[in-house]
């Protein structure tokens, strides 16, 4: 491989444009995995990269072994100075390896049995975690409404660890997402909830809701037909990080799940 060191290769560019702007990531269908970890399981869910870029001076290891494997497959391997694959990455400490990956195209089911909503969240890394929550507890479907964070943030795709290709995810607003489920029953999380969320019969198709972490739940959610549901702590705790309530929600819901209806 020749080694890369302009910042004004075509591709580099396109990388660096993928890193920075959500416009471009919308545009080209596209989107940038870094670190070994993240490429392989982007493989392992049968994603294939356009190409990837490693830096000049990888050393033998796992990173070695990935772009051997890649490079035996067909796909293109771009070698790149250590300064400019910095450049590119998103990362403080790069791992060597970067790749463009297409955009996760997952089908949005038609009668989805669990829907976890972020409403309005705003902290990339929060959602990510929530969206690999849900694609380990099988979770049909995750839903963003508007004001929620770019899930293909490059912060967000690391702390999903390739769960976006695993796990549809559907930009609505409400006006869209009732249009869709009409009969899914809707649970909102809320400190002031009448009915904690161990009590909650989750065997029905069902909405998790959970606002973001700075605002809350909209007022405007209020309106429509909910439940409040709320997670009980012990007095003068501070309420909880939006992922971390979240993943309570799914895995209480899939417990129930599994036990059956609540007698």
């Amino acid at each position: 491989m020749s080694l890369i060191s302009s910042p004004h290769n075509e591709r580099v560019k396109l990388v660096r444009l993928l890193q920075s702007q959500a416009k471009a990531r919308r545009k080209h269908r596209r989107l940038v995995l870094e670190g070994v970890r993240l490429v392989q399981d982007a493989l392992e869910a049968g994603v294939r990269p356009d190409f990837v870029c490693c830096a000049a001076d990888l050393p033998d290891g796992s990173a070695l072994d990935l772009i051997r494997r890649l490079q035996a497959e067909g796909t293109p391997c771009l070698l790149v100075t250590d300064a400019l694959l910095r450049d590119m990455a998103d990362t403080e400490t790069p791992q060597g390896v970067l790749g463009v990956f297409p955009w996760p195209d997952l089908p949005v089911p038609t009668a989805p049995g669990l829907v976890l909503v972020a409403e309005g969240w705003a902290d990339p890394g929060n959602l990510g975690t929530a969206i690999r929550t849900a694609a380990a507890a099988g979770v049909d479907l995750v839903a963003l409404t508007p004001g929620t964070v770019d899930p293909f943030n490059p912060k967000a795709l690391r702390a999903g660890m390739g769960a976006h290709f695993r796990v549809p995810i559907l930009a609505s607003d409400w006006r869209g997402l009732i249009a869709r489920f009409p009969d899914r029953a809707i649970y909102l999380a809320d400190a002031a909830g009448e009915v904690t969320y161990d009590a909650v019969d989750w065997t029905h198709p069902a909405m998790i809701v959970v606002g973001g972490e700075a605002h809350g739940l909209r007022d405007a959610l209020r309106g429509l037909p909910h439940t409040l549901v709320r997670i009980p702590m012990v007095a003068g705790a501070e309420s909880l990080n939006a992922a971390v309530a979240a993943s309570l929600l799914i895995y209480e819901a899939r417990r129930h799940a599994l036990r059956g209806p609540i007698s």
